[in-house]
């Protein structure tokens, strides 16, 4: 496979946008972003890849012609919240696979028109069907981690106070304002331990890359870009008895294959871009990965092993808790992030010394199986 690089990102800040705010503005806005920082213009993209969940459809069809890309091939990937790093993917695949040489990614969702109260399950799934929803499966893991591990709910806490810190410094981030521990551990309970600051907002947002071949680098005038090392995809398989509860299999066969596409472990990952839809996802799901070892995550982030300035950075853009979770763009977010630090664009939340990203998305649950899709990327500078 030939190399793909991503040549220019562009964002919106996530948040509660008004109605007038529609998903086509919002994508477009990231869209253009990401075209100028790239220096391409609509005629040179080839092809757009749209990821969404709730953006009826071809959405990525409206969105691109606002921009000029009318006529071209467009396509809509709905992954859940792995929707944007699908899109990403098959981008990725076309592109070193020779068929483009510049391509157009575009994560959008407007949330705030269509979701009251927590994301649910689709109806038909059996476990949506009895009450089992996120929230509550994330309150069972963190109860069952707990118990296994001896962490502390104040160990779990700190992952919200590290990312809301991290949060302070990106002006894309839908909060940007830090939070106690005390404040993580008195806000309204959602799921028993879990309380409001645990869990991540219902956020509308949009974000873009342009994913280039060598040749069209060139094309560019672009010199160096990262690169994108490789891009993995899983899903979840049927699960037979009680099992484990935080055995996280999909995450370790979501890291598996990215590890071996990439060539490069997890002992040289910089930093992670993690999917931290609750506090306990982010630990159970680093220990998934192998960056951290099971049972560690939770004291290692009190110990702010995960924090800006420690061994491996966690969520500098201040991940889903703060940055905000617009299930479709949350994905291209991730890529976003990963693009300004390897180019040493990411300001005070800059993470020294950053040559290798990696990024986790995981999206949607079917019932009996330990997820739907899970989506991992390593990008290197």
């Amino acid at each position: 496979m030939a190399d793909a690089f991503v040549a220019g990102a562009g964002m919106i800040r996530f948040g509660k946008h008004p109605p007038e705010t529609t998903l086509e503005l919002m994508g477009a806005r990231a869209a253009r972003e990401a075209m100028r920082d790239a220096g391409v213009n609509p005629a040179e993209v080839e092809a757009m890849y749209a990821g969404h969940v709730f953006g009826g459809p071809v959405a990525g069809q409206r969105i691109g012609a606002r921009i000029g890309l009318a006529g071209k091939p467009i396509s809509n990937h709905e992954n859940y919240c792995s929707s944007g790093a699908t899109a990403l993917r098959e981008a990725w695949i076309a592109v070193s696979a020779g068929i483009y040489d510049v391509v157009l990614v575009v994560g959008v969702e407007k949330m705030t028109d269509r979701i009251k109260g927590g994301v649910q399950p689709d109806p038909g799934d059996l476990d949506a069907a009895v009450g089992f929803l996120f929230a509550a499966g994330h309150a069972i893991s963190a109860r069952r981690y707990m118990a296994d591990y001896g962490a502390t709910r104040e160990q779990i806490a700190a992952v919200a106070v590290k990312n809301h810190a991290h949060s302070v410094m990106n002006p894309y981030a839908h909060y940007q304002k830090p939070v106690s521990l005390e404040e993580v551990l008195r806000a309204r309970p959602i799921a028993d331990p879990l309380g409001l600051l645990d869990c991540s907002p219902i956020s509308d947002g949009a974000a873009a890359v342009v994913v280039a071949s060598r040749a069209g680098l060139r094309r560019l005038g672009i010199d160096s870009a990262p690169r994108i090392a490789g891009c993995g995809l899983v899903s979840g398989t049927v699960q037979y008895g009680l099992g484990d509860l935080n055995e996280e299999d999909v995450s370790r066969r979501a890291g598996a294959e990215v590890y071996r596409i990439a060539g490069i472990g997890a002992d040289e990952i910089d930093f992670v871009e993690m999917h931290d839809c609750f506090t306990i996802a982010e630990i159970v799901r680093l220990e998934g990965l192998g960056v951290l070892p099971r049972g560690e995550g939770a004291r290692l982030t009190a110990a702010e092993h995960t924090s800006l300035g420690g061994k491996l950075p966690v969520n500098p853009s201040g991940g889903l808790l703060s940055r905000g979770h617009p299930v479709g763009a949350t994905g291209v977010a991730q890529i976003c992030e990963m693009f300004w630090q390897l180019t040493e664009r990411a300001g005070g939340r800059q993470v020294e010394g950053a040559n290798v990203g990696l990024a986790y998305c995981k999206g949607g649950s079917v019932s009996g199986t330990d997820g739907a899709s899970v989506t991992t990327v390593i990008m290197t500078r």
